[in-house]
C-alpha cells in the first residue's frame, strides 16, 4: 500500500461517505484545512458558526490512516453538532467522545483509535 496524494476534494468525497455510513448524515460538510506538521494527523476545530477539519500534509497517509483520523475528528464534530457539546478545550476526548467512538467501534468495527498519532 503507497502513499496516498490527498486533496480537499478527496476529503471532502470521503468525509461525505462517512458521514452516510456511520452518522446518518447529521454532520455538516466542514470546511477542510492543510496543516504543515508532522504531528497532530489531524485536528477539529468547531463552534456555532463552522467546523474546520485540519489535516497533515507531511504524514504518509494509508488509506486506514486517513480513515482513521477522519472519522476520529468527524467524532468531534459530531459531539459538538450533534451531542451539543461543549467547545473543546482542557479535555477534548471527553465522556461524549469516549460514547462515539465506542459505539462506531462495536457497531462496524471500525477500530477508531483515541488520539490519532
Amino acid at each position: 500500500m503507497g502513499k496516498l496524494e490527498i486533496t480537499k476534494n478527496d476529503l471532502k468525497k470521503r468525509f461525505a461517505e462517512y458521514n452516510d455510513l456511520y452518522f446518518q448524515n447529521k454532520l455538516k460538510m466542514p470546511l477542510f484545512k492543510f496543516i504543515m506538521a508532522k504531528k497532530p494527523y489531524g485536528s477539529c476545530h468547531v463552534d456555532k458558526k463552522r467546523c474546520e477539519i485540519w489535516i497533515s500534509k507531511y504524514v504518509k497517509w494509508t488509506d486506514e490512516t486517513l480513515k482513521n483520523v477522519l472519522i476520529h475528528e468527524m467524532i468531534h464534530q459530531y459531539v459538538y453538532e450533534v451531542l451539543h457539546g461543549c467547545k473543546y478545550t482542557l479535555f477534548p476526548h471527553g465522556i461524549r467522545f469516549y460514547y462515539v467512538r465506542w459505539r462506531l467501534n462495536n457497531k462496524y468495527d471500525l477500530g477508531i483509535d483515541k488520539i490519532p498519532i
